[in-house]
């Protein structure tokens, strides 16, 4: 029989080349189209519908602002006012004031913004930068500026006219440094009713519409980008597929060939030589087994991909190579397509000799013999584990910045989006930080870019090391990071994040044997406080970021210009709440406590204080939460009790034994190590315990009651009684109040300063039952006028025990002068 004609090399070659040519095309269109018709949705989106809501939503905030400053000018008149009328400022002057001060304000951007007050009967009586207007009357003034008066008066008197006697109007106006120019603007007038003066404020919407001008240039720049960086990633996916077709048509032209050579192997024996060097030198992985499975020869390409040798595997079976990444259905669906249609191919994960797991593409056929038999099964592997390195290589490069290795801007605004989307589920405080260096323009420029890229890639480094989570930093480009913490429980600990990140980049950074300082600027924003959208906590973090730079960099700044402040000082006063704290600020006072059937000084209240370095009374009601969320209350409270324990023995040398009360919040109590600590401090100081009390709120054992109880049982077992303080403003539950150990009920001061109310006293006199049923005492706190006194005696059962703590008796003291109170006369007030 006539040896079947081969096709030249040529034609294979050419073959393959068509088919990388088809390819190429295919992958560019396929991965280029989507990625232009989104851009163009989303340029449709961005333009069509956002920015105008934007400028709309822009031009509101200008409003909202005219607004509130009006209402802030409007406090200040009713103020003055009301001083007149109280006599005060003498007549006249209040108006002077005003009119002094209103002419004097500024803002905006470089202070164009300013302030005007127009008259009764229709006059100009104020106007900053038209002074030569002031009590001109629109209907009299010629000119243009007449006209523009007319104009002006005509609408705000509409304005004003509403019941709420403001309102917005939009007109033409006079920039203050070119008076020949009109431009539109709108501003925010209301009537001042007591002095019949209108005041108003407004902006200059050019101004507006020159920031949204700038945003427009932004989104287009940033499209243009998305357009070149998706052009580009499709060029390369493109000529991989090429590559990696070319490399399938190679293998698919030499899969159909062996089957070719296959058949024809009984027809010749110059066919059958030339099959097997094929088979022997192909750089494909064959074996080929017995029905049973059986493994009868593999050529030397899989003795190459696996590490086994014919010596080695010849006479197993394949399940050798399981790498036990596909279950027994994989296999069973395998089997089944071969026995039903001869042959299966797929993409297969095998184990090689050392144990590494490979992927493979392997191609099975059955091949049957003259009889039509199956006789034997042919494998033909193509190892792929160049492939798919090269896919994990590709999808590193596409979300990683090339040059620090971080996350850059598209994974990042990912994971933003699946952790703003658990913030909101879960209702916790989310923060993003962006992060610029300062000047580093002129680094690149003075040190070179080879400097430039170095002090880069150790910033990043850093960053990574001080943020709280793997991945929770990126490069966005340029000198610009973006830091993603999520889990927060306050804004305090994001920012101790922010703190130990800026004090990490102040250390100097080593880099090509030279030694460098730079600093930077950041700007933070919160979920849900500065933004509804992973976009909004973005855009709003880079204009923090931007102010923080205005502001002269190396400092960071929060969105919102009054949290910043309160935020700024608040880490203020955590850090020298515990610097003072170490340097000896804080000292207890007593408040004696009176009894009103004994007319004596029957216990005294320890009351913590604070004296900042430079002498400033901080008020426990500061400092006392403060230190419970930054865990410094239990500190606190064991140097409280320390010192109080310490006093009552020195006072117990001289012969004045009496009960001492402690403040303990509920974070105390909560402890495990409470009861052992008190009882340490009072075995080692030598108080006597029935001389201590300790005062609890109702929030300390409402949050745990069974370890509240146990822990009053335990030290009342040793003699110290328990005080309920501040009853009657929180939600206590009176099946809890019956079963715990206590002794007082001290009702707090709120009821005493309402004592002429009705239902107070009703309050007041159930608090006063209450405790007389429960065989509690009752003390009063807060008593200070002698009218609050008479109305509490009139409240209280006879023959009741009742205390009284208050101004009427004494202030809070310091330590040394309560000997000398406790035995002096009382006030006769009794």
């Amino acid at each position: 029989m006539a040896e079947r004609p081969q096709a030249p090399a040529y034609n294979m070659e050419k073959v393959v080349q068509l088919a990388g040519d088809r390819v190429f095309l295919r992958t560019f269109l396929q991965t280029m189209a989507p990625v232009s018709f989104l851009l163009v949705i989303l340029f449709a989106v961005i333009f069509g519908v956002l920015l105008p809501l934007l400028e709309e939503s822009h031009m509101a905030e200008k409003r909202d602002l005219c607004r509130n400053l009006i209402l802030v000018q409007l406090h200040y008149l009713e103020a003055l006012h009301r001083e007149e009328l109280a006599g005060k400022i003498p007549p006249g002057e209040a108006k002077a004031r005003a009119l002094t001060r209103i002419r004097s304000l500024r803002f905006g951007e470089m202070e164009k913004d300013y302030f005007w007050i127009l008259g009764p009967e229709r006059t100009l009586l104020m106007h900053p930068y038209r002074p030569d207007l002031e009590g001109a009357n629109p209907d009299t003034t010629a000119g243009p500026d007449g006209v523009l008066l007319r104009r002006l008066f005509d609408r705000i008197e509409t304005a004003v006219s509403s019941p709420e006697r403001r309102g917005i109007v939009d007109y033409q106006w006079q920039f203050k440094d070119d008076l020949n120019t009109l431009t539109p603007k709108t501003s925010c007038v209301a009537l001042f009713e007591p002095w019949n003066w209108i005041v108003g404020t407004g902006v200059y919407i050019d101004d507006a519409k020159k920031s949204m001008a700038a945003w427009k240039m932004r989104f287009v720049a940033a499209g243009l980008l998305s357009i070149a960086a998706a052009g580009a990633v499709s060029l390369f996916l493109s000529l991989r597929a090429v590559l990696l077709g070319r490399k399938a048509a190679h293998a698919a032209l030499l899969d159909r060939s062996l089957k070719e050579k296959t058949l024809e192997l009984a027809r010749s024996e110059n066919q059958l030589a030339l099959i097997t060097q094929i088979y022997r030198n192909a750089a494909e992985g064959i074996m080929i087994t017995d029905t049973e499975g059986r493994i009868l020869e593999v050529n030397r390409a899989f003795t190459a991909i696996t590490g086994y040798g014919p010596e080695e595997i010849i006479g197993k079976t394949p399940d050798m190579l399981k790498s036990d990444k596909h279950g027994p259905d994989f296999y069973r669906k395998m089997w089944d397509a071969l026995r039903k249609d001869g042959q299966w191919s797929g993409e297969i994960w095998d184990r090689r000799k050392n144990g590494e797991a490979f992927p493979s593409r392997l191609n099975i056929f059955a091949y049957a013999g003259g009889e039509g038999k199956v006789s034997r099964y042919i494998g033909v592997y193509q190892d792929l584990t160049e492939l798919h390195q090269s896919r994990h290589l590709l999808l590193h490069e596409v979300n990683h910045d090339g040059l620090t290795g971080l996350p850059n801007r598209f994974l990042f605004h990912d994971r933003l989006s699946l952790a703003f989307s658990r913030a909101r589920e879960k209702q916790q405080i989310l923060s993003v930080i962006m992060i610029g260096l300062d000047r580093f323009g002129s680094v690149n420029k003075t040190l070179g870019y080879p400097v430039g890229d170095g002090l880069l890639q150790e910033v990043g480094k850093r960053l990574a090391g001080a943020a709280a989570e793997p991945g929770a930093v990126a490069r966005f480009g340029g000198d610009e990071f973006v830091v993603l913490l999520t889990g927060g429980d306050s804004y305090s600990s994001s920012l101790r994040t922010v703190e130990r990140m800026f004090a990490i980049l102040r250390n100097p950074f080593s880099v090509g044997g030279h030694s460098y300082r730079i600093t930077a600027s950041a700007g933070v924003t919160f979920y849900p406080r500065d933004g509804e959208t992973p976009e909004e906590l973005l855009q709003n973090a880079s204009l923090s970021m931007e102010r923080a730079k205005r502001e002269g960099g190396n400092t960071w700044r929060l969105f919102t210009e009054d949290l910043d402040r309160k935020i700024q000082r608040r880490m203020r006063l955590e850090s020298d709440l515990r610097r003072g704290f170490d340097a000896g600020e804080f000292h207890l006072f007593y408040q004696p406590k009176i009894s009103l059937g004994e007319r004596k000084t029957v216990g005294l209240e320890a009351l913590l204080r604070w004296t900042s370095a430079d002498g400033t009374m901080i008020p426990p009601d500061i400092f006392i939460p403060l230190a419970e969320e930054i865990g410094e209350i239990r500190a606190l409270g064991a140097f409280a009790l320390e010192q109080v324990c310490l006093r009552w023995v020195e006072w117990a040398a001289r012969k004045m034994e009496i009960p001492v009360a402690v403040n303990i919040s509920a974070k105390q109590i909560s402890s495990e190590s409470f009861v052992t600590g008190v009882l340490e401090i009072v075995e080692r100081t030598g108080m006597n315990p029935y001389f201590l009390q300790l005062e609890i709120t109702e929030s300390a054992f409402m949050e745990n009651p069974d370890h509240a109880r146990e822990v009053m049982a335990k030290l009342g077992e040793k003699g110290i009684r328990f005080s309920l303080d501040d009853f009657g403003t929180g939600f206590s539950s009176l099946s809890q109040l019956r079963m715990l150990p206590i002794s007082e009920l001290k009702i707090d001061r709120s009821f005493m300063l309402d004592m002429e109310n009705e239902k107070t006293r009703g309050v007041v006199s159930t608090m006063i039952h209450l405790a007389a049923n429960l065989r509690m005492e009752v003390t009063f706190e807060g008593v200070e006028t002698m009218e609050q006194l008479k109305k509490l005696r009139r409240l209280i059962p006879e023959g009741m025990a009742a205390s009284i703590q208050g101004y009427i008796f004494s202030r809070p003291l310091p330590p040394e002068r309560i000997p000398q109170f406790v035995v002096s006369e009382l006030p006769d007030v009794f």
